[in-house]
């Protein structure tokens, strides 16, 4: 979806970098010529993105709902670049369960993950951008932002705020010449979707909306790496606001 020279020159930051769609975003970036800074908690993963990727990816582990701890960690990485020209917020996590049984405490701590983490990523990012040139701001968010789920209220919620941010952030940020997308996901092949990576909360309630079309299934993230690099390798003036990306036979959310 473009050339390796595509990026070149480019300075990222990507949270989430460690695995599924974050982990795709960086393998596609530095394939086209981008130097990235990772951010992730699991320090052997980024350890070993490091060793695929080679001297443009460096990993810095951070816990990114820990804001000093986040703000160090960009700093770490505008020092590293010699400062900062994209920032991608791709760090994220599932919650399922009721609502009427389920834990405030757990649905706080994925409302830091999920909204207010990216958030304050990019405030601390844009501190490090250039006054010129193409700059962006890219937010993975899901398409559980746009349709309705049994059994994922604060997910929802966490997505639909991120939504609602980026619609604020774009008219903010316009005025600067700096791009602002929303890319927002289905089914894709990570640990989310495998159950590994969601945060069973409460008791599930009856489900009776069909996921897949007939021989549907989650798609490999790298499309989504894919899809990024191509609305970063844009034109300066020009930006891809908001993208809905799921497997052709996703038929819900």
């Amino acid at each position: 979806m473009g050339n390796e020279e595509q990026l070149s020159g480019r300075r990222m930051v990507v949270s989430g970098a460690s695995s599924g769609i974050g982990a795709a975003i960086c393998r596609a970036v530095v394939a086209q010529g981008a130097s990235v800074v990772m951010f992730a908690r699991r320090e052997a993963l980024l350890r070993d993105m490091e060793r695929e990727l080679g001297p443009r990816a460096v990993g810095v582990s951070v816990d990114v709902t820990h804001l000093d701890a986040l703000s160090t960690a960009v700093q770490r990485a505008a020092e590293h670049l010699g400062g900062i020209d994209t920032v991608v917020a791709a760090a994220g996590q599932r919650m399922t369960g009721s609502i009427a049984t389920g834990t405030p405490e757990r649905w706080r701590e994925l409302v830091d993950l999920n909204l207010l983490a990216p958030l304050v990523l990019v405030r601390r990012a844009l501190a490090h951008f250039p006054p010129s040139g193409r700059r962006d701001v890219v937010l993975v968010g899901s398409s559980i932002a746009l349709t309705p789920f049994t059994g994922t209220a604060i997910y929802s919620a966490s997505k639909r705020g991120l939504q609602g941010a980026f619609d604020v952030l774009r008219l903010e940020l316009a005025p600067m010449g700096i791009n602002v997308g929303h890319v927002m996901p289905g089914f894709f092949a990570t640990e989310t979707a495998g159950g590994s990576g969601t945060v069973f909360d409460g008791e599930m309630p009856p489900l009776d909306i069909p996921l897949f079309a007939e021989g549907g299934a989650p798609a490999d993230p790298a499309v989504l790496g894919e899809t990024v690099a191509y609305m970063l390798g844009l034109p300066d003036g020009v930006c891809i606001n908001e993208i809905v990306v799921r497997p052709t036979r996703q038929l819900n959310p």
